[in-house]
């Protein structure tokens, strides 16, 4: 959340990158609207992804772990 972004402010360093015209006049719109930097929109959209992505690995891992229990309990059945 909001804190993970004031614990990591001190370990912050700058990327450069390229986006499209369009991207680019729709950040500048949304700041203008909101009153915050484009840089954020890009760093909370970016902090946003890596949640979901970390958090389908942890549902990967799941996932395989129930398949390993449903084995057990099979053969645990079988006996």
């Amino acid at each position: 959340g909001i804190f993970m972004f004031e614990k990591k402010a001190a370990e912050m360093v700058r990327v450069n990158t390229r986006i499209s015209k369009t991207l680019n006049d729709w950040l500048d719109e949304q700041s203008h609207k909101t009153g915050v930097p484009k840089s954020t929109f890009i760093f909370l959209a970016l902090e946003q992804y890596k949640q979901q992505h970390d958090a389908m690995l942890s549902l990967e891992t799941m996932n395989t772990m129930l398949k390993k229990l449903n084995e057990l309990e099979k053969k645990i059945e079988e006996k």
